[in-house]
């Protein structure tokens, strides 16, 4: 088959812009990973050293040529970096209802300590009094007022109504005896069995905090929730729960805006042109702002910049990569050509070697489909000799096989879409192309490939 070909061509700079974008990526979402992890306290040195080592691996693999492992394996360790950011915030949230539900537990306790002091007539000095009635001191406070309220109670053979002298015999006579420990007083307590309500509102919070949100807007509404009867607290839930969780989706929804924004902010930091430079400044300017419909609208704007962008440095990678390729197989190559490539949709390369035979180049504008044939350079009116044609256009074969071992030999990568046989179609003429400023193209400068 060397007649008419289509053909796509993958260069190297491509391939590594395409690596570099990917490591980009990266290192976005192990910045989002790494942020969710620090403000959900579910992350240690040890899992940052972990992921640190995965990525530095990843770039040795850039530096190795190792092109189509990197690219599956940041897309791994991306995906990866996701998923155990959603499960550290559901960590998290567990956390956080898990405490909440302990913290109830020891405000029932300390109240329930103070009643018994109470009906046992012992005199309670002010601060633990004060501690052990208060519902918004913390917790460690109350567990420190609960400790040593636990100390003035009598002993269990003690009467009710005790005389001084008597609580005086008592305390000497107990002076070796061992005392609960505030964990073992409070296991010894009845438990009331857990509110599913309130359960359900503990995690949404838990889970609000996760995500980085302040759940403090929704406090007044929960303290009147545990403040009523248990029979009532399901009818009050259910608008607390609906709005708890409309914020927990709106927040998810923010994270996840955020996260594609942030890679792509790394991405268009990998990039040159001065769009990518002025969209990259919007997006820093107004980051910690933006609402949802905001940072969707920036994630649109950088996904189509990013695309059009790599589109169009890509296609002029891969006509610098023929152009390069056909001029040291002896193809004329002037300056320009590259240029008029895209103007006109078309380019004629003639051979010197062969002064009435070149080659037609075309596509690349739109898509990354190339065609190329073998052309008669003359005029179309005179008359042709078949046999040559036919002979040239065969000798042309193996000068594309060449030219994708160059392409190969550069890490490039040259696949045929559809190939015609020899001689199916006669050989297409055109007229000379202009020859003027024959150059090489490979000292030729030439936009690059961001990375």
């Amino acid at each position: 088959m060397s007649g008419p070909k289509a053909f796509r061509i993958v260069t190297r700079a491509e391939i590594i812009a395409i690596c570099r974008r990917d490591l980009a990526r990266l290192d976005a979402a192990v910045e989002g990973w790494a942020s969710v992890g620090k403000r959900s306290g579910t992350i240690e040195q040890m899992d940052m050293d972990k992921v640190t080592a995965r990525r530095d691996a990843l770039r040795r693999m850039l530096d190795a040529d190792r092109f189509v492992e990197l690219q599956k394996q940041v897309a791994a360790e991306i995906a990866f970096l996701h998923a155990d950011a959603d499960r550290r915030i559901e960590r998290a949230a567990d956390m956080a209802a898990r405490s909440q539900r302990n913290l109830r537990r020891s405000k029932a306790a300390a109240e329930a300590l103070l009643q018994r002091l109470q009906n046992l007539k012992v005199a309670i000095p002010p601060d633990i009094h004060n501690e052990l009635g208060s519902s918004t001191g913390p917790s460690e406070r109350r567990e420190a007022a609960m400790a040593k309220a636990l100390l003035l109670l009598p002993s269990q053979d003690a009467p009710v109504e005790a005389t001084d002298r008597q609580r005086e015999l008592a305390a000497r006579l107990g002076a070796g005896e061992r005392r609960d420990t505030l964990q073992e007083w409070i296991s010894r307590q009845p438990q009331e069995e857990e509110d599913p309500a309130l359960a359900r509102v503990d995690r949404l919070l838990g889970e609000l905090r996760g995500l980085g949100i302040d759940p403090s807007p929704f406090s007044a509404r929960v303290a009147i929730l545990e403040a009523e009867m248990p029979s009532r607290r399901p009818l009050i839930a259910d608008s607390l729960l609906l709005d708890l969780a409309t914020a927990v989706k709106d927040g998810r929804t923010q994270a996840r805006l955020a996260s594609e924004l942030r890679e792509r902010r790394a991405e268009l930091s990998v990039m040159r042109s001065p769009e990518a430079a002025a969209l990259l400044a919007e997006i820093d300017k107004a980051f910690a702002a933006l609402t949802a419909i905001d940072r969707q609208d920036l994630v649109k704007r950088a996904n189509f910049l990013i695309e059009e962008e790599f589109k169009a440095i890509s296609a002029e990678e891969r006509r610098r990569a023929v152009l390069q390729g056909l001029a040291s197989l002896g193809y004329e190559v002037s300056e320009g050509m590259a240029t008029a490539w895209v103007q006109n949709g078309q380019i004629v390369l003639r051979k010197a070697a062969n002064p009435g035979y070149g080659v037609e180049l075309s596509g690349g504008s739109k898509s990354d489909l190339l065609q190329v044939r073998a052309v008669g350079i003359g005029d179309s009116a005179e008359a042709r000799d078949a046999n040559r044609d036919r002979d040239m256009e065969t000798i042309w074969c193996g000068e594309f096989d060449r030219l994708k071992a160059l392409v190969a030999k550069a890490g490039g990568n040259v696949s045929i879409e559809s190939a015609r046989p020899v001689g199916q179609f006669p050989l297409k003429v055109v007229s000379d192309p202009a020859a003027s400023d024959v150059i090489d193209v490979i000292g030729r400068p030439h936009r690059s490939l961001p990375g």
